[in-house]
């Protein structure tokens, strides 16, 4: 899992296949509504919504695409667990690229607005939380395949 700021994201070029392309893409971000948008090699999420406490739901992982995630607006807790240290709860689904985990939350931090993190597939994440109070978010969601 990668956590830096926002201005820092070229930085990680090399790691991150088809990150040129999403980045152009997201250039309109804040102005783009709430859906779906494809571009080469990827696609992006324009979400916006409210956390939830952290205890509630599930991890997840996906196989074929890594999150690059983007707060525009607010905040969002994230748990991290390493995918071999959770436990399946629904099996991977193909369709989605998504399989959801149970496992430990002790490893959870703050990403405000300006900030990105990165989930590749040994990242089990849980996004979208809150310990504490909740919050309101706006965040770009950039899908990368594994490989461009």
């Amino acid at each position: 899992m990668i956590v830096d700021s926002y201005k820092n994201i070229r930085n990680y070029e090399s790691l991150l296949p088809c990150l040129k392309s999403g980045l152009s893409a997201a250039k309109d971000a804040n102005t783009l509504a709430v859906g779906r948008y494809e571009f080469e090699g990827g696609y992006l999420l324009v979400q916006e919504g409210t956390t939830k406490p952290l205890e509630e739901g599930t991890f997840e992982a996906h196989r074929r695409f890594i999150d690059v995630q983007v707060l525009l607006e607010g905040a969002e807790e994230v748990a991290w667990q390493e995918y071999g240290d959770t436990s399946c709860a629904v099996a991977y689904d193909e369709a989605s690229d998504k399989e959801r985990l149970d496992g430990s939350t002790e490893h959870h931090l703050l990403i405000t607005k300006g900030m990105f993190w990165v989930a590749f597939p040994q990242d089990a994440h849980k996004a979208i939380s809150h310990v504490g109070e909740p919050h309101d978010f706006r965040k770009l969601v950039m899908k990368l395949p594994v490989s461009c």
